[in-house]
């Protein structure tokens, strides 16, 4: 899905075509408080608040007898998910939003949504590893899944709150960092099971 809507850029087909529509409505329809709730949660999400959380899940789950691969993972995800947005920026260069619709401070290129790709990376390898290590039922498991998808869609959500990135930036960052987060996942626990 990241390839397919990185192709549209350069055509403005597809999922790009509706980018200006959707940002309207976002623009149109925020409130003073919904910018308030998207910049806490776009501060909750972002990689700085990820590592730490990452870290303390990481030590936790090490000092219950998880093999130290399988309990970082969701650190590894995050890195490399981060290592990966931040590349595609460099590389697509895609201009954000009009700054007068942004309602925050933004520095780097907008495709993909770097706050997308990490929350992606980093909420669904933890859900995933929680799942694999601690959860006996199978309630739980999808609850935790479910849980996972939904902090990193509200992530990407505040996202477009905020005017600063366009539809197609945060749907390719979800993609990318649900890519990244199943291989790492399946990876470390291939290492941590062998």
């Amino acid at each position: 899905m990241f390839l397919a809507i990185a192709q549209e850029l350069a055509g403005g087909g597809g999922l790009v075509a509706h980018d200006e529509a959707v940002l309207t409505w976002f623009v149109d329809h925020r409130t003073d408080a919904w910018i308030s709730a998207a910049r806490f949660v776009s501060t909750i999400g972002g990689f700085t608040s990820l590592l730490i959380v990452g870290v303390l899940v990481g030590v936790w789950l090490r000092t219950r007898g998880w093999r130290l691969v399988l309990a970082f993972a969701p650190v590894v995800a995050l890195l490399l998910g981060s290592l990966a947005s931040t590349t595609a920026k460099a590389h697509y260069g895609r201009d954000r939003p009009p700054v007068a619709v942004q309602a925050t401070k933004v520095t780097l290129a907008a495709f993909p949504s770097g706050h997308a790709t990490d929350a992606a990376s980093f909420f669904l390898a933890v859900s995933f590893v929680l799942a694999l290590t601690i959860a006996a039922r199978r309630y739980v498991k999808v609850l935790l899944g479910v849980g996972g998808v939904a902090l990193a869609g509200l992530v990407g959500l505040s996202r477009l709150v905020l005017g600063v990135h366009w539809l197609s930036d945060v749907v390719a960052g979800w993609a990318l960092g649900t890519t990244v987060a199943i291989a790492v996942v399946l990876a470390l626990w291939y290492v941590a099971t062998r």
